[in-house]
């Protein structure tokens, strides 16, 4: 069994955001928290966990920011679990590590797809994708945020675009100086710029060219 320390929430209050880092998992031991995606605006639950549901592993698994948010439905008593605490565990057995390091992988990037193929506008899911990808697992560079072993094919598999629309968004993108690529890697000047084009290109779309 495996042992942590004890939280209690009130209904409504904020366990963590999407984005968050994350240094811990959770046990439900009595009460409901609900999962959730977006802004306060635009929140969608994409589920909600009772007694006996655990949550969070895949932060402390891979590192990687909360994929999501969590908010006490009711009152909410919580085991905590910590990073050390939890890797020493499966650390016993390190078929089950590989797994587990595999699975979040794979969810992680199944989470991602589903939220870019929310996303109608073509060019704010590729967008939206270089950000997260600049986030997730750039590196920092005199040139700007480096990420490598980007490809037209693995974009235009997440993102559901035809690889020639891929070719013209990233062109347009290279000629407002936002990005370039280089062989099989992508260089963002500042996640910054594209963060407020994507806003630019959502207002455009709100409001008409």
């Amino acid at each position: 069994m495996v042992e942590g320390m004890e939280k209690k929430l009130e209904p409504g209050e904020v366990l963590f955001d999407e984005g968050d880092k994350g240094e811990v998992m959770y046990l439900i031991r009595e009460g409901k928290i609900k999962i959730t995606k977006g802004s306060a605006g635009d929140e969608k639950v994409l589920a909600v966990l009772k007694e006996g549901d655990f949550f969070g592993e895949m932060a402390i698994i891979d590192g990687s920011p909360r994929s999501a948010g969590a908010v006490a439905a009711s009152p909410v008593s919580l085991l905590v679990i910590d990073k050390e605490t939890f890797k020493s565990k499966i650390k016993e057995n390190p078929l089950i590590e590989y797994v587990l390091e595999t699975l979040s992988r794979r969810l992680r990037t199944t989470d991602e797809q589903i939220r870019l193929l929310t996303i109608k506008s073509e060019e704010r899911r590729i967008v939206a994708y270089i950000i997260t990808q600049a986030k997730e697992r750039g590196k920092k560079t005199d040139m700007g945020i480096e990420v490598a072993n980007f490809s037209h094919e693995s974009l235009a598999h997440i993102t559901g675009i035809e690889q020639d629309k891929i070719v013209n968004y990233l062109k347009n993108l290279d000629q407002a100086k936002l990005i370039t690529l280089k062989d099989n890697t992508l260089i963002i000047k500042a996640v910054e710029d594209l963060d407020e084009y994507l806003r630019y290109i959502a207002l455009k779309e709100k409001f008409g060219r």
